[in-house]
C-alpha cells in the first residue's frame, strides 16, 4: 500500500519538476488518476500506453472541439470565477460526451481523460501553449509510468505467487 503511494507521488513529483526546470504547465489534475491506475491498478487496460496517450489526446481535442463548436473561448474560466455561463456548460458536455465516444470506439479507455477534456472545456487551459504542455505531460507520465507499471505488475504476481499455498497431491491407490 505505501508503495503505491510513494509509485504515485515520484510519478508525479517527475512530471512537477520537469514543469518547474522548463517553466511549463506540465502538472494538473487529470494526471492524478493517470498516476494512480499506473501503480495501483497496472493491470487495467486503462494503464496501458495507448490508453493513456490515446485517451488524454482524444480528450484533449474533444474538449477543444466543444469549446470552438459552443463559442466558450471567451467565456470566463470557470474554476477561477465560480461562473458557469451556457457556453462553457454546453461545452463541457460536449467534451465529455465526445471523449467518452471516442475513446470506446478506438478501445482508449481512460477516465482521466474526460478530465483532461473538461479542463479544456471549463477554460481552465484552453491555449496552444497549454495543448502541448498537456500532450508533454502526458507523454513523460506514460514513459516514466510504464516501467513503473510493469515493475508493479511482477510485484503484485509475486505476492499473489507467495500467499498461495500449494494444494497437496490428490491420494492415490
Amino acid at each position: 500500500m505505501a508503495t503505491a503511494g510513494l509509485g504515485e507521488g515520484a510519478l508525479l513529483l517527475a512530471v512537477a519538476a520537469a514543469g518547474w526546470a522548463t517553466r511549463q504547465p506540465l502538472i494538473f489534475a487529470s494526471l492524478g488518476p493517470t498516476a494512480y491506475e499506473l501503480v495501483e491498478r497496472p493491470r487495467d487496460r486503462s494503464a496501458r500506453t495507448y490508453n493513456i496517450i490515446v485517451g488524454h489526446f482524444l480528450g484533449l481535442g474533444s474538449g477543444f472541439l466543444a469549446v470552438f463548436l459552443m463559442h466558450a473561448r471567451n467565456s470566463p474560466n470557470v474554476l477561477q470565477t465560480g461562473i458557469v455561463d451556457p457556453p462553457r456548460l454546453w461545452a463541457s458536455v460536449l467534451a465529455a460526451v465526445l471523449t467518452t465516444l471516442l475513446t470506446l470506439a478506438l478501445r482508449a479507455g481512460q477516465p482521466a481523460a474526460i478530465a483532461t477534456s473538461l479542463l479544456v472545456a471549463l477554460g481552465s487551459m484552453q491555449t496552444a501553449r497549454d495543448a502541448v504542455a498537456i500532450a508533454a505531460a502526458v507523454l513523460l507520465i506514460a514513459a516514466i509510468g510504464q516501467p513503473m507499471r510493469h515493475l508493479r505488475m511482477q510485484v503484485m504476481t509475486g505476492v499473489r505467487r507467495s500467499t498461495v499455498t500449494p494444494q497437496p497431491a490428490p491420494f492415490q491407490h
